[in-house]
């Protein structure tokens, strides 16, 4: 995998293109992009302790907080074409009081050809009241740790 594009992103996920994943334009269906997103974004919430992807009931914190998409958009820089083989990373970018703002990129694994950048926010939510919380500290502190970094709100 080239590094150059990726270097700075802590969760990176390897990936196939599918003929399947194809449109009628020849080029990889733009709503795969948000699914390749959402595999490195969940990844790295799995990394920082706010979800639990396994099935086992426990994909929640204590008091029923997990993390719910707000937003998400994507700039599609080239075309994804049949074959290649793809990287898709997540790295954040900014933790607010009750959300996090994560960068994500699919680069092709071998040659670090960019095709798409984008964004995503989550909020930490407490699902049994629909109701908006604070970034649970210890998951604040696990970004932090993977990130190398410290953020400010």
């Amino acid at each position: 995998m080239s590094d150059s594009v990726l270097k700075d992103f802590p969760v990176v996920v390897p990936f196939t293109l599918h003929w399947s994943e194809m449109d009628a334009f020849g080029h990889a269906n733009n709503a795969r992009t948000f699914t390749w997103f959402e595999s490195a974004r969940i990844a790295y919430l799995a990394r920082i302790g706010l979800t639990n992807p396994s099935g086992t009931g426990e994909e929640r914190l204590p008091g029923g907080i997990g993390p719910i998409l707000a937003h998400t958009e994507a700039d599609y820089l080239r075309p994804v074409v049949f074959p290649v083989q793809l990287v898709a990373g997540a790295r954040v970018t900014r933790i607010g009081t009750s959300s996090i703002t994560l960068e994500h990129v699919v680069a092709g694994a071998d040659d670090g050809v960019v095709y798409t950048r984008g964004n995503a926010v989550i909020v930490s939510l407490r699902y049994a009241t629909n109701e908006k919380v604070p970034v649970p500290a210890p998951v604040r502190a696990a970004i932090e740790a993977l990130e190398g970094r410290s953020f400010s709100t």
